[in-house]
């Protein structure tokens, strides 16, 4: 690998990790609210609810982007799935193989001599 190409390749992988993990708090946060909503927590704790919903709003900002083009290709299987939002396992999954792939470029060094 060529010196010149490692902090690029190391800020790609950061920001793939960054995206990554928001993707996976806002999925945890999301069923959290969900649940908090099918429960009494939402009349107990009115400031807690309110505070989940700001960081539910927060990351859905942040991963929208990114989970848009993915759910307009998944939106036409939305019968099939029974309504279930696929798209952020599916940017994980893209995102794994990404990963692996820029792994795979900077690390081959050459063909063996």
């Amino acid at each position: 690998m060529q010196p010149l190409l490692l902090p690029f390749y190391r800020v790609i992988l950061m920001i793939l990790g960054i995206i990554e993990w928001t993707v996976v708090v806002w999925v945890v946060i999301s069923w959290i609210i969900f649940l908090a909503s099918h429960t009494t927590f939402r009349r107990r704790h009115p400031q807690g609810f309110y505070f989940l919903e700001t960081l539910n709003d927060i990351f859905t900002r942040v991963t929208y982007p990114f989970l848009r083009p993915i759910r307009r290709r998944l939106m036409r299987y939305t019968h099939v799935t029974a309504g279930i939002d696929w798209s952020p396992l599916v940017l994980l999954v893209i995102i794994f193989f990404l990963r692996e792939l820029l792994l795979g470029l900077f690390s081959y060094t050459g063909p063996l001599k």
